[in-house]
């Protein structure tokens, strides 16, 4: 089973994308860094994966990937 999340946003460049799930990271000013890495953890335990696609100036695109 495969679930999209897509936006029509600023995008991320590849660097930010590498760090997303990384415990604390964060580029929100109230934010700690632990939803996405939460999710990944949660999301793995469950033996899928989350994709991410971005262009800048397009958009991002989130895929959850679960075994069916």
């Amino acid at each position: 089973m495969t679930v999209s999340i897509r936006d029509q946003g600023d995008g991320m460049p590849e660097e930010r994308i590498k760090r997303l799930g990384e415990p604390f990271y964060t580029t929100k000013e109230k934010g700690t860094g632990l939803g996405l890495m939460v999710s990944y953890k949660i999301i793995e335990e469950h033996k899928g994966r989350i994709e991410v696609e971005s262009k800048i100036r397009e958009g991002t695109a989130f895929r959850v990937i679960l075994p069916a």
